[in-house]
C-alpha cells in the first residue's frame, strides 16, 4: 500500500513543482503596475521569427512619467524581448506593424525590483488582434 502511493506522489511531485512555479510567476506579475513603453526597430527579416516579435524598446519616445521619480528604469528592461502570437495572425500583425504609419507599444507588468512582463502589444493605441483586423 505505501508503495503504491509512493509511486503516486512520484507521479505529482512535478506537477506541484510546476504549479507552484507558475503560482510565483503570476504573483510577480500580478504585483505590478501596467506601463506603456514605445518599440522601435523592426527588423523585417526578423520581425516574425517563429511564432514570436522580437522588440526593443524605444526609450526616446516612451512616457517616463509613469515610472518612479518620472525615470525611465532602461536596466530593467535591458534585453531585446519577445511577444509570441498566434501562426493564423502572424501575417495581419506583420503588415500592421510594419506599416510606418502605425505607432507598436507594449504595456508590461512592472514592479521595482521584479522582472517586468509583457502583457500586451498594442498597434495605434489598440490590442493586436484588433489592429491586425481580427
Amino acid at each position: 500500500m505505501l508503495k503504491k502511493y509512493g509511486y503516486a506522489g512520484l507521479v505529482f511531485l512535478p506537477v506541484m513543482i510546476m504549479l507552484a512555479w507558475v503560482a510565483t510567476i503570476e504573483n510577480e506579475r500580478y504585483q505590478g503596475r501596467e506601463v506603456v513603453v514605445r518599440l522601435q526597430g523592426y527588423d523585417p527579416r526578423d520581425l516574425l521569427s517563429g511564432h514570436y516579435i522580437s522588440y526593443r524598446i524605444n526609450w526616446d519616445e516612451t512616457d517616463c512619467a509613469q515610472f518612479e521619480n518620472g525615470v525611465c528604469p532602461r536596466a530593467a528592461f535591458e534585453r531585446q524581448g519577445r511577444f509570441y502570437v498566434p501562426e493564423d495572425k502572424a501575417m495581419m500583425l506583420d503588415k500592421a506593424v510594419r506599416d510606418s504609419r502605425n505607432k507598436a507599444e507594449m504595456v508590461f507588468s512592472y514592479k521595482r525590483g521584479i522582472k517586468p512582463y509583457a502583457l500586451k502589444l498594442l498597434v495605434n493605441g489598440k490590442e493586436w488582434n484588433a489592429a491586425a483586423g481580427r
